[in-house]
């Protein structure tokens, strides 16, 4: 079915996604954007590399969605399992996290230092994706089936897939927001 309310809701918390980022983080320096509470644990930059990571993955998908050009498979027209990956990811994705989950390989972020450009990477990876999204007003939202990037036997439709973007955003900035707010962060 179509639903551009759904649509436009989901952009405006991509758009406050992007807000938050600005709010929270484009203050600060190299350093900080780097620092990690533990070796185990992401820092600031990490956080968002690991968004713009992950959401480039999308991007083929849903570009040919926005044109209209988007042909399922044989897989995401047939799996009977693809309303449950959608709704068991839409849970654990959720904005608070309930349980760690360990990032797929595919969507790790950079080991190494990232600059500070990552402020503005993330928010300009952040437009194109909103913008693909209002792209997509006229695309049946319920039938549109679409694949993981992570596996192939994993597939949900395109408002699954709209709601586990932005929870994702939301859940990494919270992340990132609580790596800021530790006691040990460098002021």
């Amino acid at each position: 079915m179509k639903d551009p309310a759904f649509i436009q809701n989901m952009i405006q918390k991509g758009k406050l996604a992007g807000e938050r980022v600005l709010a929270e983080f484009d203050h600060l320096n190299n350093r900080q954007l780097n620092w990690k509470p533990s070796a185990e644990q992401w820092s600031i930059a990490q956080c968002l590399d690991h968004l713009v990571v992950s959401n480039n993955t999308y991007f083929p998908v849903l570009e040919k969605i926005a044109s209209g050009s988007h042909k399922m498979n044989w897989w995401e027209r047939n799996s009977p399992l693809s309303g449950v990956f959608g709704k068991m990811l839409v849970n654990q994705l959720k904005e608070t996290v309930k349980r760690k989950m360990r990032a797929p390989q595919l969507f790790r972020p950079a080991a190494s230092e990232i600059n500070t450009d990552i402020i503005l990477s993330f928010n300009t990876q952040l437009d194109k994706f909103l913008k693909l999204m209002n792209e997509c007003l006229d695309a049946d939202l319920d039938k549109t089936i679409i694949t993981s990037p992570v596996s192939r036997i994993i597939t949900y439709n395109l408002k699954d897939a709209y709601t586990i973007l932005v929870q994702h955003l939301h859940r990494h900035i919270n992340q990132a927001i609580r790596v800021k707010n530790n006691p040990s962060f460098p002021h």
